[in-house]
């Protein structure tokens, strides 16, 4: 028995130390990031995230910033959100698509993470932009994001003709969005 215990040690380690090996050889190729997220959202309500995120409208948009000092871009503003609440997100927008449970549209609720693609110039066919759920109700879903459009920061905005082309998902990261 002590055996076979100390070949499946002495085994795994040798496969990690190849593995690592292996990973350090070709990072010198391709740098990969792989995203580490933090999901704890147990105890986030949606409530208090949006009522945190409403604080933030007016922020002005700045590329590639989650610095409200010097403004946000989408993914900046929503990860910037989060992480008030020690939830660590994804910072791309591109890469929400892999956090949380996917959620059809008509079942959104506050705090649930909604995904589109980019504009024509930026990204047409791909996730390029995120903002966060502030409800939807009858009238219609209206989320809160950091837009590069004509309001140029941080807004709240309706689903309108313009963002249903360009929809692809809401994602539910808040446990408690489940239970409602």
């Amino acid at each position: 028995m002590k055996r076979l215990l100390t070949l499946t040690i002495c085994l795994f380690l040798c496969a990690v130390f190849a593995g690592a090996t292996y990973a350090k050889k070709n990072s010198r190729i391709h740098k990969v990031r792989v995203p580490l997220f933090c999901l704890n959202t147990d105890s986030i309500s949606a409530y208090n995230l949006i009522y945190f995120a409403q604080s933030l409208i007016g922020t002005r948009y700045c590329p590639a910033s989650s610095d409200p000092l010097r403004g946000f871009d989408c993914s900046g503003f929503v990860s910037y959100v989060f992480k008030k609440f020690s939830a660590i997100v994804p910072r791309s927008s591109g890469d929400f698509i892999n956090a949380g449970r996917k959620i059809r549209i008509e079942d959104a609720r506050t705090g649930d993470i909604i995904l589109f693609t980019g504009t024509k110039s930026h990204h047409p066919h791909r996730i390029g932009h995120v903002g966060i759920v502030y409800c939807n109700e009858v009238g219609g879903l209206k989320f809160i994001h950091s837009t590069s459009g004509k309001e140029y920061g941080v807004t709240i905005s309706s689903m309108d003709d313009t963002y249903k082309r360009r929809f692809v998902q809401v994602i539910r990261l808040l446990k408690q969005n489940d239970n409602l």
